[in-house]
């Protein structure tokens, strides 16, 4: 894939889908405020930014050595990871477009190693120093969201786990305006990705992308 149509791809999805983060993360980032005890809020929250966006990064090498791992064996198993892969672009598309339904199958499945993960965040609350901050973001960034594992299912068919890292990164980074300025500037943020001229163009946008990532098929 073309490395800086599919980086802005990553951020776009990020960034397209920051309402559904604020859903998702919402409540932890207003409780890192409410826990600050007069502390340097902007400091606490970059950490768990940092944590969250590190982890995604994390994952997305993690799926890139498995697609280069799977691309050792046979060729047919690359083509049904990028068929998967474009379909789930294609979902994500028609998510960004209203229809939300289309990607909580996903959450459920990860939903069940997030009852893993999630016990561990409980020692971390209140976050009171950068450093508890940025390991609640890595726990955090676990989160069962389809939005991450339909990116990472994508990310993967690269079969270059420096690459895949990459547009995790810039996934991440996509939707940190919105995250970190929740509570600031997240209604005006989400003003502009409701509209729906913003709305419709990204999400067909990324269904085309999901379309041309099928075609790559033949």
């Amino acid at each position: 894939m073309t490395e800086p149509l599919s980086f802005l791809t990553a951020f776009l999805l990020g960034f397209m889908g920051s309402a559904h983060c604020l859903g998702m993360c919402g409540g932890i980032v207003g409780a890192l405020s409410f826990n600050n005890q007069g502390k340097n809020p902007l400091l606490i929250h970059l950490s768990y930014q940092a944590g969250r966006i590190s982890t995604y990064g994390f994952l997305g090498l993690l799926v890139g050595a498995l697609g280069l791992w799977a691309s050792q064996f046979h060729d047919s198993i690359m083509l049904i990871m990028r068929a998967i892969s474009g379909l789930l672009l294609i979902l994500m598309g028609i998510y960004l477009m209203g229809q939300t339904a289309s990607l909580i199958w996903l959450e459920k499945v990860g939903g069940l190693l997030w009852q893993r993960v999630q016990p561990f965040s409980k020692n971390l609350l209140p976050v009171t120093h950068p450093s508890k901050g940025f390991l609640l973001g890595l726990i955090w960034g676990f989160l069962p969201c389809g939005l991450i594992y339909s990116t990472l299912a994508w990310a993967g068919v690269s079969a270059d786990p420096y690459h895949s890292a990459a547009l995790m990164l810039c996934f991440g980074l996509g939707n940190l305006p919105a995250l970190l300025s929740a509570g600031f500037f997240a209604a005006q943020i989400n003003k502009l990705r409701q509209h729906i001229v913003i709305k419709y163009s990204f999400g067909l946008a990324i269904v085309i992308f999901g379309i041309w990532t099928l075609a790559a098929i033949w």
